[in-house]
């Protein structure tokens, strides 16, 4: 019973850092004093892009993660990368220009999408049926976890000096201990390409579904703010509560999210793609602010609702071997969202000179039901 109980520890944990680059982007005004008054020729652009570069790495590592997979095996591979994001903050700490910081924050990158797919695919590995849908959505909750805590150390290393936000990384230490204990490693069998990479409609279907939910969350996300305080005049203050509620609430949903797979079964992601067309709806009906509150919780409890049993739905339709092969390819799909949806929601809008603030709401809420329309194609695909 220690061991099982260390074992989830051990699983749920790795997950913890796989949105903490986005932790220091408070710090980003401080970042900029700091390194500008080194060399006048850093940017603005070039210290906001220590918050970028590492998705862009975090989206060529998890296509890579399976080569290195099949060379070195599973648990290898989680630990070479939270061990790269350990030397990563050592880097950024210790380095005397902005050049090796920003190598630092390659490899924080590449360390966490080396083993992202892994941090799902591998609870099939050890769980199965009920426990594995539970730890699936507890996985979903510790990722909004570890972004909340990483991002609540920031602030309070920030007080130390500006440089201190990188030493969040050692905390990957204790968590690399437990991985390593608990975690007996399951050898990978020698397969041939054809047996473990997978492309068929399913998959596209599951990666269309993703990319949509990617666009919606994280363009909600972006333009909660833009609403509240350039079109309605509320504060910067009120703006962040309601993203606070948004994260809480993904956090509570992935917490319970094997009780609501248990009683809803195939219909927990259509229902979850429904509540997030809800959630931006209510954003468009004017200056409501209950409204908005009741829209963030449905939108932030909808998306870790609707990636868990993106995972659950894909681990019981393809076998173990194939599973983190297509995990990678869902992960890639959304990050591709979180990357188009600026491009989309503002870039396009203002292209096509429509109105800016509420319009986004519009198009993230379509974006749903079309995902809905494609998962009635891959429930059809499945049925026959």
């Amino acid at each position: 019973m220690k061991q099982i109980k260390g074992l989830k520890i051990a699983l749920l944990s790795t997950s913890l850092f796989i949105m903490s680059h986005l932790a220091i982007a408070p710090a980003i005004p401080d970042l900029y004093t700091f390194y500008h008054a080194k060399d006048p020729s850093i940017t603005l652009v070039s210290v906001e892009t220590l918050v970028t570069i590492p998705a862009m790495m975090i989206l060529l590592a998890v296509i890579f993660s399976n080569l290195l997979i099949a060379k070195i095996g599973k648990k290898k591979t989680v630990e070479l990368g939270l061990s790269l994001i350990f030397l990563s903050g050592l880097l950024s700490f210790f380095a005397t220009n902005f050049q090796l910081v920003f190598i630092g924050r390659l490899l924080l990158g590449f360390g966490i999408g080396i083993y992202n797919p892994l941090s799902i695919s591998m609870i099939s590995d050890y769980f199965d049926k009920e426990s594995r849908s539970a730890m699936i959505g507890m996985r979903t909750a510790t990722l909004n976890i570890g972004k909340t805590l990483t991002t609540f150390l920031v602030g309070y290393a920030l007080l130390l000096g500006t440089r201190y936000i990188f030493l969040i990384y050692i905390l990957v230490l204790p968590v690399l201990f437990l991985f390593h204990y608990f975690v007996i490693d399951i050898p990978v069998q020698e397969k041939r390409l054809t047996k473990v990479v997978v492309f068929d409609q399913e998959a596209v279907l599951w990666m269309l579904i993703t990319l949509l939910i990617g666009i919606a969350y994280i363009g909600a996300t972006i333009k909660i703010p833009t609403l509240l305080v350039n079109h309605y005049a509320y504060n910067q203050f009120d703006a962040s509560r309601l993203l606070v509620v948004l994260a809480f609430s993904g956090i509570l949903l992935g917490l319970v999210f094997g009780t609501i797979s248990k009683v809803m079964k195939s219909y927990t992601l259509p229902l979850m793609l429904l509540l997030m067309a809800l959630g931006n709806l209510l954003f468009v009906f004017g200056n409501h602010l209950p409204l908005f509150y009741l829209g963030a919780i449905l939108i932030g409890a909808s998306f870790v609702g609707g990636m868990s049993a993106i995972f659950d739905g894909m681990a019981i339709h393809y076998p173990k071997e194939q599973l983190t092969f297509v995990t990678s390819m869902a992960i890639t799909a959304g990050n591709i969202g979180v990357i188009v949806s600026p491009l989309i929601l503002t870039k396009l809008v203002a292209r096509l000179s429509w109105e800016m603030f509420v319009t986004p709401f519009y198009i993230t809420a379509g974006a749903m039901f079309l995902s809905l329309v494609f998962f009635l194609f891959l429930r059809k695909k499945e049925i026959s």
